[in-house]
């Protein structure tokens, strides 16, 4: 004979054997009433947000990544500050690789912006910001004229000194 229990309003109350149909089935709906809410294919939710939403939900997953040790894309986070034009999140990085690598790791915090956001069209965009990269001199003579660009008082150096290049 089965276990009887107690609840709540004093009432008895058979136990169900996890192994058994019975079992399996209230385990299975007991799983499906603590799964987050899923939608069908072209059912998502698409629901307005505010820049200020979207920064804390940035917030709120960079705590995650540091929680889980994922310092390289918490850095890349870090990088840019996210602007909102619509559904989609603009980022500016410095350089193609980091936008690469970016891209590459990026998975998890668009799904925890869309599932938090509750706005499944939401897309990141991502702008490379070249930077001022110096031209490397490197021959002497590069490097000579280069020099007298900045003090052409130097060519007058040279000769008084007749130095070679």
């Amino acid at each position: 004979m089965p276990a009887a229990s107690a609840t709540e309003n004093g009432e008895t109350k058979r136990k169900i054997s996890p192994l058994s149909l019975s079992g399996l089935k209230a385990i299975k709906e007991i799983e499906r009433q603590q799964k987050p809410e899923t939608f069908e294919p072209g059912e998502h939710p698409v629901e307005p947000f505010t820049q200020e939403e979207l920064e804390e939900q940035w917030i709120s997953f960079g705590q995650i990544l540091e929680q889980r040790g994922k310092k390289i894309l918490l850095s890349y986070m870090t990088l840019s500050k996210p602007i909102k034009m619509g559904n989609n999140i603009l980022l500016e990085f410095p350089n193609e690789g980091s936008k690469h690598d970016f891209e590459n790791h990026y998975n998890e915090l668009i799904n925890h912006l869309k599932t938090n956001l509750r706005n499944f069209e939401i897309k990141i965009k991502i702008t490379v910001i070249e930077t001022f990269k110096p031209k490397v001199h490197y021959t002497s003579e590069e490097k000579f004229n280069h020099f007298k660009e900045l003090n052409p008082l130097i060519e007058q150096f040279r000769n008084t000194f007749e130095l070679d290049l």
